[in-house]
């Protein structure tokens, strides 16, 4: 059985005290024996014949190892913050080129702990584009610029690392998403990451095998980054308490994220928040309506349980019944089976009431089911305990009701599709889709599909709610220079946008000197 320690102070702690990882598919076929076995192991029964269910054991921290992390991550941020940025590049360099010398081991404990192979091979190329020497080129040309001279100053803007960041990423894709805190190396801050407690085999790796090579390889102080894993609610408590921790990075649900937040605010330090998402795609009547598709099937990669996909389509009139047709037409061909099959995009849903409350909110307020709805296993057989559900197509034509479904106005964290249609002159279209984005109460990404070069314009100067729009590109896609991450509103709290983490985490000091 594989072994995955925690990092505090630059060594491997082994506490002792274990949790169980078992092969997720081996969970989906037979949920109630892997249980029983996790729990003999527990207990420590000897002789149980576990080889077959569990992948390995990792370690979970006792009553001092967050309290230890901390004081190591403080101590080496005295050092790292005066590393010279062109040592600090060289370290998100070697981070990118590692990741890509083992993503293929990154790739398959991704698919170990659940995630279809096109998901996880999604989630690393979103990695390496966002971690890419392009990118760190141009935000390190932000630490150090020149904004002025008199006859008796030269004026400097300098970003100034905060310290140490705490960093909680979330339990759906923990790996992918606390990568991008990497970046705060970049600004000079020492890093405390918390996996999710059931699923941290990933991270670990990445941070350990991945990102703590390269902090080596350039001489960075132990404690640069350390890994910690319990109790989430204890470790937040610590981390607020503590005159030590700088800034908390929070990848999660809305509701909670914002509380972490204003707490963070009385404790006096920078929450970064990533929060809940339900991503509007805009389809105009003149789309190519094959590549709008194909864009809007990435609402189910996950079972929709990724923040950054398509959730609700608002769609034109005039194309409506086309584009409704190609999309269940497509949705038809979405294989079940079990995550490690290379031609699955499912997962398990965790939130299946939730999925029927919206399904029947929406059909009492006039929506009506063009495809899906049913519970099923994951043969895609209907089945009242299984963990999957049908991908799901909503028909909805705009009305006053509108605004106030569910799946229109909370987030949507299963496979579930509402299509819009929205009706009238194309003026009249243009402002009811901008109406409808900007009372949104999420926005990570808009995309829009149009090849009129006016309303592309439009578009442009209209819609405002989002962390990114993107205009005739694929919806999940990723661009050099843009962030992968942030939104506004419930995405992103208060100071929500697109969030460039090594600005987040690093602040402004202006200079003048004779």
């Amino acid at each position: 059985m594989k072994k995955f320690t925690l990092l505090i102070g630059g060594e491997d702690l082994d506490t002792g005290r274990y949790e169980y990882f078992p092969y997720v598919d081996k969970l989906i076929i037979s949920p109630k024996e892997t249980f029983r076995i996790i729990s003999d192991l527990k207990s420590g029964k000897d002789n149980i014949n576990y080889k077959d269910s569990i992948y390995a054991k990792y370690c979970i921290g006792k009553d001092d190892t967050n309290r230890l992390a901390i004081n190591a991550a403080y101590k080496a941020s005295r050092e790292f913050k005066f590393f010279p940025l062109t040592r600090r590049k060289k370290i998100c360099y070697d981070i990118n080129r590692l990741l890509r010398l083992y993503k293929k081991s990154l790739f398959e404990l991704l698919v170990i702990e659940g995630h279809p192979p096109k998901l996880a091979e999604w989630e690393i190329r979103g990695m390496i584009i966002g971690g890419s020497k392009e990118n760190i080129d141009f935000y390190s040309s932000y630490f150090l610029r020149e904004i002025g001279r008199t006859k008796k100053e030269t004026l400097l803007h300098l970003m100034r690392p905060d310290g140490v960041v705490c960093v909680c990423p979330p339990a759906n894709a923990p790996a992918s998403n606390s990568y991008l805190s990497a970046f705060s190396f970049l600004a000079g801050n020492t890093l405390i990451i918390k996996p999710p407690l059931n699923n941290p085999l990933s991270t670990i790796y990445l941070w350990k095998n991945i990102i703590l090579e390269a902090l080596n390889k350039n001489k960075a102080p132990k404690g640069t980054v350390n890994i910690v894993l319990g109790n989430s609610q204890l470790i937040m408590k610590e981390w607020l308490a503590s005159q030590y921790v700088n800034d908390i990075l929070f990848f999660g649900d809305s509701k909670i994220g914002l509380e972490i937040g204003a707490k963070a605010f009385r404790a006096g330090k920078k929450p970064i928040l990533e929060l809940s998402g339900s991503d509007i795609m805009i389809i105009w009547k003149d789309a190519d309506l094959n590549k709008a598709v194909e864009s809007a099937m990435a609402c189910f990669l996950g079972s929709a349980q990724i923040c950054m996909v398509p959730k609700i389509i608002l769609a034109h009139n005039d194309i409506y019944d086309t584009l409704i047709n190609k999309i269940i037409n497509e949705t038809k061909k979405i294989k079940f089976g079990l995550p490690s099959d290379p031609e699955v995009i499912l997962t398990p849903v965790t939130r299946i009431q939730d999925f029927f409350r919206f399904m029947s909110d929406a059909i009492r307020k006039g929506a009506a089911v063009a495809y899906g709805g049913a519970r099923v296993n994951y043969k895609g057989q209907k089945d009242e305990e299984g963990m999957y559900v049908q991908p799901t197509i909503l028909s909805i034509t705009d009305n006053k009701e509108l605004p106030k479904m569910l799946c229109l106005k909370e987030e949507i964290f299963f496979p579930l599709l509402p299509i819009v249609k929205i009706f009238g002159k194309d003026d009249e279209i243009f402002n009811r889709i901008s109406e409808l984005v900007d009372v949104h109460q999420y926005g990570l990404r808009i995309s829009v599909w149009v090849k009129s070069r006016s309303y592309i314009q439009k578009f442009i100067e209209r819609l405002s709610n989002s962390g990114l729009l993107r205009i005739n590109l694929p919806h999940i896609g990723f661009s050099t220079f843009l962030s992968t991450h942030g939104g506004t509103r419930r995405s992103g709290g208060p100071l929500g946008e697109m969030n460039y983490i090594w600005q987040k985490t690093s602040h402004l000091q202006g200079i003048s000197r004779s």
